[in-house]
């Protein structure tokens, strides 16, 4: 009777301690994709600002283009150029 007791207490005691490293485990796992998810987020929202920003540019560029008189040429005045690389570097 006490060997049998002896065996389930060590039976029962490895049992507890394989679902505790199952629980850690588990929440270890949790953990990094919890912060998988906000680092993609944060990426997911700076590329939603540099497509925005981008758009904007082009937005800019396209408005300024219907303003040429000139705009069917195949080569723009110099200080057309400059507006243009202006519009598009800032």
């Amino acid at each position: 009777m006490i060997y049998g007791k002896g065996r389930l207490d060590a039976k029962h005691a490895n049992e507890v301690r394989q679902l505790r490293e199952n629980v850690e485990l588990a929440q270890r796992i949790i953990d990094v994709e919890r912060d998988a998810r906000k680092a993609d987020a944060i990426l997911a929202t700076e590329a939603a600002k540099r497509q925005s920003s981008l758009q904007l540019k082009i937005t800019g560029l396209e408005s300024y283009v219907e303003t040429l008189q000139d705009r069917d040429r195949e080569c723009l005045a110099g200080a057309d150029v400059d507006e243009l690389r202006n519009l598009w570097t800032d």
